[in-house]
């Protein structure tokens, strides 16, 4: 095997050894020369060919809808030489042909731009060289119609699952909490909010604002679009109070004894308000009105007031026993 391997290479060597340099290096030289003449050739004749130029249309007002599709892109046929042909083609140039809505319906009685117009907004992104033959579309239109305006509230329509270990400390809010609805007045008769998409957000933690579109109508336009919802989600911790059971609804005649006397309320509460939380801020009630009629003895307890951005549990015990006495 080493053997053969050392032929070959000597081989090798020797093909090498008996080429001629100098014929293949004056072959290349004259390939390359007649390549640069080919190009030179190339760059200087000319060529026709059709350019795609994007349409970017700016300063669109909220309150109009267009009644034809704008186009995006106007196709160009151009007869220039090859040099300025490689400069459209693999130089990055600025072409796309900007549209001033809002100048053309201030400044102009007719809603399109066409004929020598047209013609004249092509010729600024061509290069001076270049000869215009053709384009398309050879007209553009921007008759449109005036909507109607109505400013919603936004309503959050979705679900929001919340990290582990934290809890709403307030209501949900939008910003902006209104937007304007453009469309008919039949299509905004039916509308009384706006309504985002009806998403899951998951794992939401501390200071989260997160972006939400709004769910899509049709025959409206919302402005904006995407609001930013505050979801103010704190970390909770556990926490119980002792609170006193209060009878209502009892006759003056009579007394009423619990036991035990008062009972526990586990809750959760975020960690910025835990030490705001009191037994003051808490209310167990028993009905006589649902006591006075029944034989067993004992009773179960409610939360009747308790603060709006905690998360209560079962009291502790559930039920009390009672005696009844006159006065």
């Amino acid at each position: 095997m080493s053997d053969t391997k050392n032929i070959i290479l000597q081989e090798v060597r020797s093909f090498f050894k008996n080429l001629s340099w100098k014929k293949i290096l004056t072959f290349l030289f004259f390939i390359l020369l007649s390549s640069v003449f080919w190009m030179m050739q190339i760059y200087r004749q000319k060529f026709e060919s059709t350019l795609s130029i994007p349409v970017k249309y700016v300063n669109v007002p909220d309150s109009i809808v267009f009644e034809n599709e704008l186009p995006t892109d106007v196709y160009v046929r151009i007869k220039d030489d090859g040099a300025s042909l490689f400069k459209y083609y693999f130089t990055k140039r600025k072409d796309s042909l900007t549209v001033d809505v809002r100048d053309i319906i201030r400044n102009s009685s007719e809603k399109a731009i066409q004929g020598k117009n047209l013609e004249q907004f092509i010729r600024s992104k061509l290069l001076v060289t270049s000869e215009l033959i053709s384009y398309s579309p050879t007209r553009m239109s921007y008759e449109y119609v005036v909507l109607r305006e109505k400013m919603l509230p936004v309503i959050y329509d979705g679900y929001i699952n919340l990290a582990t270990g934290h809890i709403l400390d307030g209501d949900l809010a939008t910003a902006p909490d209104s937007v304007k609805a453009y469309g008919s007045r039949a299509a905004l008769d039916t509308l009384t909010y706006a309504y985002t998409t009806g998403d899951t957000l998951y794992n939401v933690s501390e200071n989260n604002k997160i972006e939400v579109a709004l769910k899509t109508v049709k025959g409206v336009r919302f402005v904006p679009n995407v609001v930013r919802l505050n979801v103010p989600a704190v970390i909770f911790i556990k926490k119980e109070v002792e609170v006193p059971v209060r009878c209502v609804n009892l006759p003056s005649n009579l007394d009423i004894r619990f036991f035990p006397s008062s009972v526990k309320i586990p809750f959760i509460v975020g960690k910025n308000r835990a030490n705001e939380i009191t037994a003051n801020n808490f209310e167990i009630t028993v009905d006589y009105n649902d006591l006075k009629d029944i034989k067993e003895s004992s009773i179960p307890v409610r939360i009747t007031e308790s603060p709006d951005y905690i998360q209560t549990e079962q009291p502790i015990p559930s039920e009390v026993e009672f005696v009844l006495e006159r006065k």
